[in-house]
């Protein structure tokens, strides 16, 4: 195994981290005016960029390509490697147990918002809290697009062919690949603190809830009280956002972004001829979205959910106003089918349980595959049934020649078998995870409901998994669950090519 590309991707994550210690500088200084805590998240930057520069010259080499087991291997230690570091604010502060900073970090970085801190805890590190979960989902999207198309191999459906991407091992392809999404998601997270900042939230609120709701890390509860209905509103679009394509949404704001135009004789004929081009190009790009099949799915679905959770909320007169009812069923199904897993601090305890299953099973499904979302992403949901109603109709008439597709995509045989094999192996992973939480000394409910909320990256969810059943957890319990959310975000397959990765190169020497 090629130990020295390992150490230069983990050594790239952890200069990334040194870059997120900025924000918290920032805040410091100009909240507080004092240089206390503002030297405390410089000396863990400096010793983040002295770990990464060590990693860095171990790591030296020319690399043309990423095998796929050294990629697999690379990507199951970057989030452990980032959480030592991530874990210090949390654990130097007093406010958490090294082992609950620890699991507190992962969870971050997972987007899983299994938040530990308690409510009196400071401003400052629930700020860090954010930038941890918009880092963990800016690094997860950069393997999207770069190492796990080659290590899942699920990845690519609607990305490669209907998004006009392609993905390569070539390690220059990847680094543009990389460019490209870095981009876009800035471009969206400034996007949504315009957003929630419209809203009537100040600056430092609108970007601790920008950068939760566009990774979709969220937390328990909403985080800020007593304001406007806009601002649940601002939350529902940018969760909306956080469930969609993300290379999807480089292709269309490329296309939106207005040439270089010169001054001179011709300059208006040129700013015409922008013009119409930009008419164009938005027709086209909202043809393009409603070609989606699975944006359709996910949007259509959303839509029911919604009218299924108004009916039964009507029913049990929770809500009188239809404006209320309306407003807080959406929230509910967006915040869980992206996966945010944000609550409102009302009547949700009331809410039927048939509401509260109807939610975990929609956060189970999750968002587009090219999102930040966690669960089964939609476009899979999609191709199961499709395969069930052709076998179907195989079993029916046993001659007929039948399709996968996708829109206009046609999916290979291939790809249907490996989605069908990591579907057999999320369920064999849910009961063994569960196994192993309630050999921990956890229930049988809270261990099934705590492999879900960590598989599927949603640690929120209403009666069934909370914050609490993971504080309490022993710290054999803890260490599970860690393990489980690196497996739930990168999907079971990077953990098993990594260690078949590591017997056939033992095979190999021996």
């Amino acid at each position: 195994m090629n130990v020295r590309m390992i150490l230069r991707i983990q050594s790239q994550a952890l200069l990334t981290l040194a870059v997120a210690n900025f924000l918290p500088i920032i805040y410091t200084l100009i909240e507080f005016k004092v240089l206390n805590f503002a030297i405390f998240f410089a000396a863990i930057g400096i010793f983040s960029i002295i770990a990464g520069i060590i990693l860095q010259k171990l790591g030296t080499g020319r690399f043309q390509r990423a095998p796929i087991a050294e990629s697999a291997a690379a990507i199951l230690l970057m989030y452990p490697l980032i959480a030592i570091f991530g874990c210090l604010p949390f654990l130097l502060t007093g406010w958490l147990s090294p082992i609950d900073a620890f699991l507190e970090t992962i969870s971050d970085l997972t987007s899983a918002g299994l938040s530990l801190l308690p409510e009196n805890a400071p401003y400052l590190l629930f700020l860090w809290q954010s930038e941890l979960m918009w880092l963990g989902s800016l690094l997860f999207l950069i393997m999207l697009v770069t190492v796990l198309p080659e290590v899942s191999g699920c990845f690519g459906i609607n990305l490669s062919l209907q998004g006009g991407q392609g993905f390569s091992a070539v390690i220059g392809q990847m680094n543009s690949m990389s460019v490209r999404v870095i981009k876009v998601y800035v471009t969206l997270t400034i996007f949504s603190f315009l957003i929630f900042k419209l809203s009537g939230l100040d600056g430092w609120d609108s970007l601790l809830m920008a950068m939760r709701c566009i990774s979709t890390g969220g937390g328990d509860t909403f985080y800020a009280k007593n304001v406007s209905v806009y601002y649940e509103y601002a939350a529902i679009f940018v969760m909306l956002l956080a469930c969609g394509n993300f290379l999807l949404y480089y292709r269309v704001i490329y296309t939106l972004i207005p040439p270089h135009i010169e001054f001179g004789l011709n300059y208006f004929t040129k700013l015409k001829q922008y013009f119409l081009r930009l008419k164009r190009t938005i027709i086209n790009n909202v043809k393009l979205i409603f070609a989606n099949e699975e944006v359709m799915v996910l949007y259509t679905g959303i839509f029911f959910a919604m009218i299924i959770l108004m009916f039964r909320v009507f029913l049990q007169e929770i809500f009188f106003d239809g404006n209320e009812t309306f407003r807080r069923s959406l929230f509910y199904i967006v915040s869980f089918v992206s996966t945010t897993g944000i609550t409102l601090d009302d009547n949700s305890a009331a809410v039927h349980d048939f509401d509260k299953f109807f939610i975990v099973l929609m956060s189970l499904i999750g968002g587009c595959i090219g999102s930040v979302t966690g669960g089964f992403k939609v476009v899979r949901l999609i191709i199961l049934i499709k395969i069930t109603a052709a076998e179907i109709k195989k079993t029916i008439h046993p001659h007929m020649m039948t399709a996968i597709r996708v829109g206009d995509v046609p999916v290979p045989m291939h790809t249907v078998g490996r989605i069908l094999a990591f579907f057999f192996l999320s369920l064999i992973t849910v009961f063994i995870c569960a196994a192993l939480l309630s050999f921990t000394g956890a229930t049988f409910s809270k261990a099934v409901s705590m492999s879900l909320a960590c598989l599927s990256t949603v640690g929120c969810v209403p009666g069934l998994c909370d914050a609490e059943n993971f504080m309490a957890l022993s710290d054999l319990g803890k260490i599970f669950c860690m393990i489980i959310l690196i497996v739930g975000r990168l999907e079971v397959f990077a953990l098993l090519i990594a260690v078949a990765g590591i017997k056939f190169r033992r095979k190999s020497n021996w």
